[in-house]
């Protein structure tokens, strides 16, 4: 495998984590001395505007690397499945503030039952994937 085929699988990368709803996302193939190459994946958290969040893939062949890579963004959920994840670690911690923060029961059991319904949505759905 030579620089100019890494090159062009490394330009794949960003456009499919940001498919995956990755905001920011980048990819690196790093080269260095007395090390094993690796490949760093970076994207922003939730809500953050720097690309804060690292992965890095070993591998001991340029084709390994890529491949393990690969795999890795093709495992990461689907762009709606990560903001329904993102709503629903919202929702618990709102539940958990009023809570602690001895909000009425009034007000916060309206929110423990819609973290039920959506809980229970996400373990049912049987829609097939397209």
């Amino acid at each position: 495998m030579n620089p100019t085929e890494i090159q062009k699988r490394i330009d794949t990368m960003p456009a499919a984590m940001s498919a995956k709803g990755k905001r920011l996302p980048g990819a690196e193939y790093r080269i260095a001395a007395n090390e094993a190459s690796s490949i760093m994946l970076r994207f922003a958290k939730p809500g953050s505007n720097w690309a804060d969040e690292y992965h890095y893939v070993k591998g001991k062949t340029p084709s390994e690397l890529l491949a393990n890579a690969d795999a890795w963004i093709a495992a990461l959920p689907t762009a709606e499945e990560a903001r329904m994840k993102e709503f629903m670690t919202a929702l618990s911690d709102v539940i958990e503030l009023g809570r602690k923060s001895g909000v009425e029961v009034e007000f916060v059991n309206p929110l423990v039952e819609t973290m039920k319904r959506l809980s229970s949505n996400i373990i049912t759905d049987q829609r097939v994937a397209a």
